[in-house]
């Protein structure tokens, strides 16, 4: 088989239950064999998925950490294609997706960041409505070629531009580019994939088309709101908050570097805030009756944070924001 012109580059991390309808959902593509291949990260053995991969000529790579931006690293730098769309595991494609996104890149050799809209299903593959997933999609035809064009779109619609990276696909080279910053961010990759591509030469473009179908689940890391138990989803997203505070503040520094700062703010009260949103204080108190059965260190961090947010909020957002700001200096940037 000759290079193919796409690489799709699917990660995943210890979730098994959903991973082999996303790779059929690639290869139940309209475009032939030839015309893709697929690049598969994960940190497990899936038989059907190890044989279909191999099978088709594509690579499995075993990658036992959780650092998104790591695993993306390692799928582009083993990919050949020249266009590279990205699929998470409990994502799926629609099956014209990699035909428009060859189609678009084909007629545009400028463009090096293609994004599109969702459409929202639950664990069993069935459309749900979601309203905040809603409000991301944009339903228009957004290209923009120079800086500030680029600058003006993001103006106009922010970061919805830029998330879920099942929602992307991008020039390998640009991306190459960047691959040592990248590797640092254990989080927020799309967004920070997005920015990159407006500080860089070559356009960009959002397609209001729904070509990703992004699931919500009580499974999914991000989807802390699907979560029945309120304890789960107390400490779920916890851990989501503390992990974005760290990315979030890497993402500020790098947009200082390459001269975006202007636009790119660090907001704690938003992603600390995160956490008790919607949840109440209700759940701190169930969480310190519960502390008797908590043993792990999260758990036990978890109800603390929680404590000194009942006294202060302010306290406890300016806590979570110092301490990863002094730990930001281990990732190989400095403030």
């Amino acid at each position: 088989m000759g290079k193919p012109f796409i690489s799709v580059v699917i990660i995943a991390y210890n979730r098994r239950e959903f991973i082999r309808d996303a790779v059929k959902s690639a290869i139940d593509s309209t475009i032939s064999e030839d015309g893709y291949e697929l690049i598969v990260v994960k940190n497990f053995r899936d038989e059907y998925v190890d044989s279909v991969v191999k099978k088709l000529g594509g690579k499995n790579i075993f990658a036992d950490f959780a650092s998104i931006g790591a695993k993306v690293v390692l799928g582009v730098k083993a990919a050949s294609g020249d266009v590279i769309p990205f699929l998470e595991d409990d994502d799926m494609y629609i099956p014209r997706r990699l035909k428009d996104i060859r189609n678009e890149f084909e007629c545009e050799p400028s463009l090096i960041y293609y994004h599109n809209n969702v459409l929202v299903i639950n664990e069993l593959g069935k459309p749900r409505y979601d309203e905040l997933v809603e409000k991301t999609n944009i339903h228009e035809k957004v290209i923009a070629s120079t800086y500030e064009d680029k600058v003006d779109a993001f103006m106009n619609h922010g970061w919805n531009l830029g998330l879920r990276l099942s929602s992307m696909a991008v020039r390998r080279s640009f991306l190459m580019r960047w691959v040592d910053v990248i590797k640092l961010f254990p989080d927020l990759v799309d967004v920070l994939i997005f920015m990159l591509a407006l500080v860089d030469k070559g356009v960009v473009l959002h397609d209001p088309r729904r070509s990703t179908y992004y699931r919500i689940s009580g499974m999914s890391a991000s989807s802390v709101r699907a979560m029945m138990d309120p304890m789960t989803r107390f400490t779920r997203a916890s851990k989501n908050a503390t992990r974005h505070a760290l990315a979030r503040h890497m993402l500020v520094t790098l947009a200082n570097h390459i001269g975006f700062s202007k636009h790119v703010k660090y907001d704690e009260a938003t992603v600390i805030g995160g956490i008790y949103g919607g949840l109440g204080r209700w759940l701190v108190i169930r969480a310190v009756i519960d502390l008797i059965g908590c043993k792990s260190v999260t758990c036990i961090g978890s109800i603390m944070l929680g404590l000194i947010y009942m006294v202060s909020p302010w306290l406890s957002k300016r806590l979570v924001y110092l301490y990863y700001v002094r730990a930001f200096g281990i990732w190989g940037l400095k403030s």
